[in-house]
């Protein structure tokens, strides 16, 4: 079973690293929206106890994790049910236990290549003021924070239309990161987005970062929402899965 486990993971890892998607939009889009919103704020000017350079870093990392756990990790799932391999799984040695828990070992393993490539990126070209414990806790908050949002990724994959799970995870992911102040900070954005943006989980797992590198510990409302998206997503996830076999 071990065995087993170790080889669907490789497998998993390397899928996930070989797609154009995951260089794209987990890589590539996210570096050059974070080059661009640095360059035209200055790098080096004040927000909120911080610099650009540093503000943005954590917010287009968090970005970047958002839409591969979102987007990639439920868009894949989705067709894997939709093209019939989730049924065939009962027909291989292999059990659903061992083929989600690789998949979420894969994508956790990749998360973090990705803050690390990022971080190294941003620490290359600017002269990032963070001390090593800042760099590794938020790097440990992105990691682990980015749980909520495989959820979030699990439930979507559900949907037996990949298409539609395309289309909703796509949206989705631009909605949490222009209403979640990724892309710019909550208090340039009208009230009633506001309003709503503070409660969404994108917003609290990149406020968590924002806190750290600020020399503050994440507020207590970042843990209570992330922990709780992640809870009610992974439930119902579990529940319209187990359900479908039932069927």
């Amino acid at each position: 079973m071990l065995n087993m486990f170790i080889a669907q993971t490789k497998a998993e890892s390397l899928r996930i690293i070989r797609s154009p998607f995951f260089l794209l939009f987990s890589i590539a889009m996210p570096l050059a929206f974070y080059f661009l919103f640095a360059s035209l704020n200055g790098a080096d000017k004040s927000i909120q106890s911080t610099t650009w350079g540093v503000f943005s870093l954590m917010s287009m990392t968090a970005f970047s994790l958002i839409g591969t756990a979102v987007s990639q990790f439920g868009i894949r799932l989705s067709f894997e049910h939709q093209d019939g391999w989730v049924g065939l799984l009962r027909l291989t040695p292999l059990t659903p236990a061992v083929w989600i828990s690789s998949k979420l070992v894969a994508q956790m393993a990749i998360q973090l290549i990705v803050i690390v490539f990022i971080f190294l990126s941003a620490g290359l070209v600017y002269d990032i003021q963070l001390t090593t414990g800042q760099w590794i806790t938020c790097g440990l908050w992105l990691w682990i924070g980015s749980l909520p949002f495989l959820a979030i990724g699990a439930l979507l994959g559900t949907l037996k239309n990949a298409n539609t799970t395309m289309a909703i995870a796509n949206m989705l992911q631009m909605a949490l990161a222009i209403m979640g102040g990724l892309w710019m900070p909550l208090s340039s954005l009208p009230k009633w987005m506001r309003s709503i943006g503070e409660w969404l989980p994108s917003h609290r797992y990149a406020n968590g970062a924002w806190n750290m590198v600020a020399g503050n510990a994440p507020a207590s409302i970042d843990v209570v929402i992330l922990i709780g998206c992640a809870l009610a997503c992974m439930v119902l996830s579990v529940y319209i899965f187990n359900r479908r076999e039932a069927v």
